[in-house]
């Protein structure tokens, strides 16, 4: 109903004014906006104006009709250029969106006292404005993706900001340390800053801050050691930068719920003198170097993500303390140097996702929590060995089982086929089966189908089976399904394959990510529990 008393004020305004775009309130249409800004006919009367030129047909227009448009108050347009630098911009603005907005800067009289939003994504902008100026109601910063933009301002007259979005910003190289005192900010994204050097030391005024992204600012190497005045913080990414010592106030930060140092290790140095120092020292020695310390984790008992891929990690460099993470839920230890996982990682009460991929030196799995579904261990080469108790646990999970062991050849290699993992892994589960609703499927290295499958064709991707009239009854548990993964050698990115059971009205996917380079076939199980047809039948 708003929308509709809205569009019929606006034609109220175009039928007052037929002829003349210029004093409509608001412009949308190409062609009026075109108009109004190539021939200089806006007026005060205009409040809104909407551009969304394609790539394909961006306008070269003319900056010098906004003086004429004082009262101006929402200005959305992108793909728009101008013959020359903005002069003049409405100080009634309240939303300002250029996306690829041409000037170097916002213009010098500009006062924007009333703007709530200032979206300049993409942009030529180098900077915002010099020295101190005034935005009161000013909630929202994003300049993702402005390459050129080499400073930010001084935020010390912008009480209100909540959000600062600088993804992407390559050449900046610092923040203004005004940034620390901003009292009210909750989203801080530094995102792909490739150039950053340092994170402001004084960050006692960021109290309200919930979500800091410093994901690929690969020059940035430490963190601020006061981290526990950040006493909001839930997300703290800072993969792919070049920290290698987190500081012990971490512990601090109770309300953390998402961790992530992704990729950080020490890149080895090109000289001769380290190629020959590295050269000397024993391998084990100068891998734990390069590796992420971490400090003791008690303390984080909001924690419920925690990544820690390819950080060099191996034996003992992992805090012993891990089990003290009561509440995490997720943990990523790929691309590390583990032959064997900590025995604390047991006692994890609510894991339910595990994340081994690319761990080659990766000999065993531990025995696993209780509430654990997803174990992903692809192209772990050298895995051998999975404990009784660990696929007890995993089929007796309250989740549906995932279980990836895509190029894991030495697990299944001294394996005879009545007694492979794809015979005993099914079995087990519908033997060990307490909860009816718990289905599963698997991944792993094999080409023939077992056996206990009756129902098979190698005739395209689909196979039917009729059903006895009465096939659901109190001795159903479910339907079983297997399929062969052929050799895909020659894929470079990882992809996904469905499987679908259909009964009738009722269908199921199941979808699996087949990871890059596939050495061999590999069988796929999945089952689909009676709960699961049930809940379609409803």
């Amino acid at each position: 109903m708003h929308d509709l008393l809205q569009e019929m004020g606006w034609e109220i305004g175009r039928e007052q004014h037929p002829n003349n775009c210029g004093k409509w309130s608001r412009l949308w249409q190409f062609e009026d906006v075109y108009w109004v800004l190539t021939e200089n006919t806006g007026t005060h009367k205009v409040e809104g104006i909407m551009l969304n030129a394609s790539k394909q047909q961006i306008p070269h227009l003319d900056g010098k009709s906004f003086p004429s448009m004082s009262k101006l108050r929402l200005l959305e347009i992108s793909n728009v250029d101008l013959s020359e630098d903005l002069i003049y911009l409405s100080n009634e603005l309240r939303f300002l969106t250029w996306d690829g907005y041409p000037s170097n800067s916002l213009p010098s009289m500009f006062q924007g006292r009333k703007l709530f939003e200032l979206n300049l994504c993409h942009s030529k902008i180098k900077y915002l404005w010099k020295g101190m100026k005034t935005f009161e109601k000013l909630k929202n910063i994003k300049l993702s993706y402005s390459h050129n933009l080499i400073e930010t301002p001084d935020f010390t007259r912008v009480p209100n900001l909540e959000t600062l979005n600088l993804e992407g910003c390559s050449r900046l190289l610092e923040l203004h340390k005004s940034v620390g005192f901003l009292n009210r900010l909750f989203m801080l994204n530094l995102k792909g800053r490739k150039n950053l050097e340092g994170f402001p030391s004084n960050i006692w005024g960021l109290k309200c801050l919930r979500t800091l992204n410093l994901k690929g600012c690969s020059k940035l190497d430490k963190l601020p050691q006061n981290l526990e005045v950040l006493e909001c913080l839930e997300e703290l990414n800072a993969s792919a930068t070049s920290i290698r010592q987190v500081p012990s106030s971490i512990v601090k930060l109770t309300n953390l719920q998402k961790l992530s140092f992704r990729d950080c290790r020490d890149q080895p140095s090109q000289t001769l003198m380290s190629f020959l120092w590295s050269y000397m020292l024993p391998q084990s020695r100068n891998e734990s170097s390069m590796c992420l310390r971490l400090p003791s984790l008690v303390g984080l008992h909001s924690l419920k993500s925690l990544v820690l891929s390819g950080c060099n990690l191996s034996e003992g460099t992992l805090p012993n303390d891990l089990d003290s993470l009561a509440s995490l839920e997720q943990l990523d230890l790929s691309r590390n140097n583990f032959v064997n996982l900590p025995e604390s990682i047991s006692r994890l009460p609510k894991l339910e996702i595990l994340r081994l991929r690319e761990c080659e030196r990766l000999q065993s799995l531990p025995e696993l929590p209780a509430d654990t579904y997803f174990v992903g261990t692809e192209n772990c080469s050298s895995l051998e060995a999975m404990s009784w108790s660990t696929l007890k646990k995993l089929c007796t999970s309250r989740n549906i089982v995932l279980l990836n062991l895509f190029n894991c050849f030495k697990l299944v290699e001294n394996q005879d086929r009545e007694n492979s993992l794809a015979v005993m892994l099914p079995k087990l589960h519908l033997r060990e089966l307490s909860f009816k609703s718990v289905g599963f499927h698997i991944c792993l290295p094999g080409s023939e189908i077992p056996a206990a499958f009756k129902h098979w064709s190698t005739e395209g991707s689909e196979i039917q089976l009729g059903l006895s009239p009465n096939w659901y009854n109190d001795e159903f548990m479910g339907i079983a399904v297997c399929a062969v993964v052929p050799e895909l050698r020659e894929l470079i990115y990882e992809c996904y394959i469905s499987f679908i059971i259909s009964i009738g009205l009722i269908e199921r996917c199941f979808s699996i990510t087949i990871p890059s380079h596939v050495h061999s076939d590999h069988l796929w199980l999945g089952y689909l529990s009676i709960q699961d047809i049930q809940i379609k039948m409803i």
